[in-house]
């Protein structure tokens, strides 16, 4: 059948584990023509992708697309690291982003030390006065102990105060000091000994050289504190001024930043030419599909694209390109968009004005053939804290838009039908279940629970990391693990550097990461070349199906006086006339229509459960749209 040649294709978020899916789908689109393609975040730019590459398949756009990995592969020297290139602060949030690419640092992969980075970029981070008054307290922390040694110290004690002060000295060292002995990198614990040693070398009783070990822990426990409190308040001052000028996030997208010898220092790779992260997006998206100008939506003919945001404003998911009409302000977009694309927006000007730039008018957003489908796939991974958001308007206030993982990570739920044309399917990423080195799961099409994600709850952070994963991602979790869900998602397994937040990542691991998603292609293309595979996926869909209309039609055969009752009586209100095509002059219009298929509906109940069905019983249920 031709429907067999066809499928739709979803992507979970994952930051840098975008770089699992441009393998994956050249490995399904030498089967499948791909109809409808979603997701959300990182698999948002993987998805926008994948519609580009259909849309210019002709003109080898999956060869394109598989190439990407070669780009972010090859290369020595800085152009290793393309991948954390991509990312570029602004200029007010440079000082706050070195910090971050700071303690991002491993000398096993970037060849830098975490530590001097961090010192580096704190010492960039606060303005000349905090510099002084820290610099003061360091003055103090190296020189208090050697002080009190060599000036202060009384020459004798007596005997019980020796003893006290001693035991003091010993209990304070093991209390304080003991359980940080294998949480401290070996360079800072080298450091932080410096005073007590220098203030040990001057002691001249064995009382002194305790009070000494006293001093320099209340030393030591006060420098860390003038450290908080500094870093602490101009943080505060910092978002309290900024954060909404710098779109709530570190990374607009779009800019002319090139690190300076200080963000060098903090371990900000060299630059190499790469482009900031929508600029870059926004190149690929056009060279994929062959275009111009920056792609539409209307562009990709009858490929659907779908993509999730957040509006943090509402409080709600929306689904990308919108149904509904909204607004932009030019100088809003022009933070987190190339200014080509914002320019080709063109939106026809409102009387509105912009309530983050006065005097600036508002602009009618285009409707979904016009819109840029880099300003969608922009509003999806907007990383919370890392990537800026993007502000749109409505009815005169800002709606802020940011990371469609936040209400949905894994849209599985996007293309869903009752009875499938196709199949849908999922590329999701989780970590190594314990004792399991498969780099890929597929799960059976069955009801198996077999090597679903399980997560050993061993620490106090791995058990809020596991409450935050369960608060974002349970309802995408509970669909996929559905039959007629499950044996359509391949799983690509991910170490804990590997991936996610990750910036730095080598070629290698992003090699060997993309390479996992190539075999996930594989392995679903694989199962549904087969007919009876497909045929079992249709068949398992329709059982589902049928069990919902039977739990359906209990219902109608229960219900049906009720209901043929109230079309009997009931007459519609006219302010929902608008219901109608035609308002209706007395009762329901289609009341014969509806009688029948509830009384058809109601049949199907009758003879009882129907044999066979999966062990698992979904909810029917209206949902509102997203």
């Amino acid at each position: 059948m031709e429907y067999d040649r066809y499928c739709d294709l979803t992507m979970r978020g994952g930051t840098t584990s975008g770089v699992v899916y441009p393998l994956a789908v050249a490995s399904l689109a030498r089967h499948y023509e791909f109809k409808q393609i979603g997701g959300a975040s990182a698999g948002a730019i993987a998805a926008g992708f994948t519609a580009a590459a259909e849309r210019g398949r002709d003109r080898g756009g999956f060869d394109k697309l598989a190439g990407l990995i070669d780009w972010f592969t090859s290369g020595s020297g800085a152009e290793r690291w393309r991948m954390a290139q991509l990312f570029q602060p602004a200029e007010k949030t440079r000082a706050l982003y070195r910090i971050v690419v700071a303690s991002m640092q491993k000398r096993e992969t970037t060849g830098r030390s975490a530590i001097t980075c961090l010192f580096f970029a704190l010492l960039g981070a606060v303005g000349l006065r905090a510099k002084a008054v820290l610099g003061l307290m360091a003055l103090l922390w190296l020189g208090g102990p050697v002080l009190y040694s060599a000036w202060l110290a009384p020459s004798v004690y007596p005997g019980w105060l020796a003893v006290v002060v001693g035991v003091v000295a010993l209990a304070c060292l093991v209390i304080v000091v003991w359980p940080l002995r294998s949480s401290l990198p070996w360079p800072a614990a080298v450091f932080a000994l410096v005073p007590l040693v220098l203030g040990l070398a001057f002691s001249r009783h064995h009382a002194t050289a305790a009070i000494v070990v006293l001093v320099w822990l209340v030393l030591t426990l006060a420098a860390v504190s003038a450290l908080i409190v500094t870093y602490g308040y101009a943080m505060q001052r910092f978002l309290k001024d900024n954060a909404r000028s710098i779109h709530f996030g570190l990374v607009p997208g779009t800019g002319d930043y090139r690190p300076s010898w200080l963000d060098r220092r903090a371990g900000v790779p060299a630059s190499t030419g790469v482009p900031p992260l929508a600029d870059w997006i926004a190149d690929q998206l056009d060279d994929l599909a062959g275009t111009d100008e920056a792609v539409t939506f209307g562009d990709l003919g009858d490929i659907n694209l779908v993509l999730m945001t957040t509006d943090l404003s509402e409080g709600r998911p929306y689904r990308l390109p919108f149904k509904e009409k909204w607004q932009y302000c030019e100088e809003c977009l022009g933070y987190v968009l190339p200014s080509r694309v914002v320019e080709q927006l063109n939106g026809a000007p409102e009387a509105e004005k912009c309530p983050l730039h006065e005097g600036m008018p508002l602009r009618a957003l285009p409707d979904r053939d016009r819109l840029p489908v880099v300003l969608a796939v922009r509003m999806s991974l907007s990383f919370p804290g890392l990537i800026a958001a993007v502000p749109l308007c409505r009815d005169g206030r800002v709606h802020w838009f940011s990371d469609g993982g936040i209400t949905s990570n894994f849209p599985i739920h996007f293309f869903d039908a009752l009875l499938p044309r196709w199949p849908t399917f999922g590329l999701s990423l989780q970590p190594y279940p314990a004792g399991d080195t498969d780099e890929v799961w597929l799960p059976e099409q069955d009801a198996s629970t077999s090597g679903t994600h399980y997560a050993a709850l061993n620490s106090m952070p791995r058990f809020l990391v596991s409450i935050l994963n369960t608060f974002l991602d349970w309802r995408d979790t509970m669909q996929s693990a559905l039959p007629g869900y499950r044996g359509r998602i391949a799983h690509v397994r991910q170490s804990d550097d590997e991936g996610g937040s990750n910036l730095f990542m080598p070629p290698e691991t992003i090699k060997r990461l993309a390479l996992r998603g190539q075999k996930a292609g594989d392995l679903l293309r694989e199962r549904f070349e087969q007919q009876q595979n497909t045929d079992r996926y249709r068949w398992i869909r329709l059982r589902m199906a049928l069990r919902e209309y039977q739990e359906l039609g209990a219902q109608a055969a229960g219900r049906d006086a009720l209901y043929e009752d109230l079309l009997a009586r009931f007459r519609i209100p006219a302010e929902l006339h608008d219901w109608f095509r035609t308002p209706p002059a007395d009762g329901d219009p289609f009341r014969a229509d509806i009688e029948v298929a509830l009384d058809h509906v109601g049949r199907l109940q009758d003879d009882g459960p129907f044999d066979g069905v999966p062990p698992v019983d979904p909810d029917l249920r209206l949902t509102p749209p997203e």
